[in-house]
C-alpha cells in the first residue's frame, strides 16, 4: 500500500479526473480507461462525479484486474479530492468527504 499528496501540475487535470471551475465550485469528472483501472469495462466515457464548493472534499475509489502472459494482478486506487485555498495535512482526516463515490467491482 502506498500513500502519497500531490497538488496536479495542472488546474484542469490529474490522472484521470478533469476538473472545471465555475465561479465559487470546483466540477470534477472521471475518464474511465481499461489500461489504467482494469476489468471490468465500466465504459470508456466521461462522466461528471461531483461539484465541490469551497472547502468541501470529495472521495474516489475504483480498482480493477489486469491479465497478461504472467498473469493477474489486480489494483485499487483511493483518491481523496480537495477544493481549498490552502492545503494542509489533516485536510482529509478532520472532516467527512462532502462526496463519495465507488466504482469498485467484485473481481473474484
Amino acid at each position: 500500500m502506498q500513500q502519497t499528496t500531490e497538488f496536479p501540475a495542472s488546474e484542469e487535470q490529474y490522472w484521470s479526473f478533469q476538473f472545471q471551475q465555475q465561479a465559487d465550485q470546483l466540477e470534477v469528472l472521471f475518464t474511465y480507461s481499461w489500461t489504467e483501472h482494469g476489468a471490468p469495462d465500466r465504459g470508456s466515457y466521461t462522466r461528471p462525479l461531483f461539484s465541490l464548493k469551497l472547502s468541501q472534499t470529495g472521495a474516489f475509489a475504483i480498482n480493477g484486474r489486469f491479465s497478461s502472459d504472467g498473469g493477474q494482478s489486480y489494483a485499487a486506487h483511493s483518491v481523496n479530492l480537495g477544493f481549498v485555498n490552502r492545503f494542509h495535512n489533516n485536510l482529509f482526516l478532520t472532516q467527512a468527504p462532502a462526496h463519495s463515490i465507488d466504482l469498485r467491482a467484485q473481481l473474484f
